[in-house]
């Protein structure tokens, strides 16, 4: 077993560094989750809130201390103090919302699914490099020190060639009220193109990018598809396959196959806090090695908190405290000028979702 003692750090600075201040979008589950990470990071404060009606603003506002309460998205991304809007209004709305906070210069940090094909994503990733300012899709797996642990280890070689990957995520909840492929489905994705492709490469625009060779979906009386499963062809030959669903249970696990060996990230691999790394060797590859197991605990230092009348409700969603990875990063990226995250690039961004939207289209071929 491996303590990765450095996973609660998460590059922090003794230096002052400009406080950044942020405008919540929504009220929901998510929002409730982020607001408790936001008001603990240093050099951070959430000063607005912004919601379909005054008193969804002011309910939300007065339960997590936040003094500028707008009943409507309109007003909270005209708010000149604010740098960087968190977009965590209902996913449909996610584009308008996204380009609303745009053009009024604010930087975006966007729950997922951003857009609901490749087409409109680029439409709002353009419209934020056109201003220059940062966008990030918040699929935030791609912050987590777990899954540079697993870059990391396939670039040493440590397993061999890497062939193949998949991974999982079923979840009874929720079937017929959205897309499962991109509630569930989009992490799927992006696991896939962690594991088998380049992070350092331009993607799919030059025709080299992974291409979708199989799916099949069962679509919910609602019409948005309940239950898909896909594969995929990356660059090198590399084959990816996932299952998501939200009409059903798995494991929700993700596996990374080598010539000689395996990784295997366990539940919740979207968030993942262990890396299991097995190698296989002899006749049959039937000679396993003690597996290595590589933890990754999440931020001590980030805890639930009480609200103002000293409820103290938790987090809704598993290893919630780990969007603290991404926020960090956003804070980073503020500061430094930049206009994207290297951890989730704008094209890696539009390659993910292209990957979804050519699946919808195989499975309902």
């Amino acid at each position: 077993l491996i303590v990765d003692s450095n996973s609660n750090n998460r590059k922090m600075t003794d230096q002052p560094a400009r406080t950044i201040r942020w405008a919540i979008m929504g009220t929901g589950s998510i929002a409730n989750d982020m607001v408790q990470i936001l008001k603990q990071l240093p050099d951070t404060e959430v000063i607005a809130v912004g919601s379909r009606s005054a008193e969804g603003a002011k309910r939300f506002g007065n339960r997590w201390g936040i003094p500028r309460q707008y009943g409507s998205y309109e007003e909270a991304t005209s708010d000149k103090d604010v740098d960087v809007c968190y977009i965590a209004t209902p996913s449909l709305r996610h584009p308008q919302d996204c380009l609303l906070a745009i053009e009024n210069g604010k930087s975006v940090l966007c729950e997922k699914s951003m857009a609901p094909n490749h087409v409109v994503a680029t439409e709002v990733l353009d419209a934020a490099k056109g201003s220059n300012l940062l966008f990030v899709h918040g699929v935030w797996s791609r912050f987590f020190p777990a899954m540079r642990k697993v870059r990391e280890i396939i670039e040493s070689g440590e397993i061999g060639t890497i062939r193949s990957a998949r991974a999982s995520f079923c979840q009874n909840d929720g079937a017929g009220s959205c897309s499962a492929l991109l509630e569930t489905g989009i992490y799927c994705a992006q696991f896939l193109q962690w594991a088998l492709g380049d992070p350092g490469a331009a993607g799919s625009e030059d025709g080299t990018g992974p291409v979708v060779r199989g799916a099949c979906q069962t679509l919910h009386e609602s019409g948005n598809d309940e239950h898909v499963t896909a594969i995929i062809e990356f660059p090198g030959s590399k084959i990816g396959s996932f299952e998501c669903s939200l009409a059903h249970c798995s494991s929700r696990s993700a596996t990374i196959y080598g010539s000689g060996g395996v990784i295997d990230i366990p539940f919740p691999f979207w968030c993942p806090t262990q890396v299991k790394v097995t190698k296989m060797t002899g006749l049959g590859s039937q000679q396993w090695s003690v597996p290595e197991i590589h933890e990754f605990p999440l931020p001590s230092d980030i805890v639930a908190l009480p609200t103002a009348d000293g409820d103290v409700p938790g987090f809704n969603f598993v290893n919630s405290q780990g969007l603290a990875y991404e926020a960090e990063e956003v804070n980073r990226c503020f500061r430094s000028g930049l206009i994207e995250s290297s951890s989730f690039s704008t094209q890696q961004c539009i390659e993910i979702l292209r990957l979804i939207s050519d699946i919808g289209q195989f499975a309902a071929n």
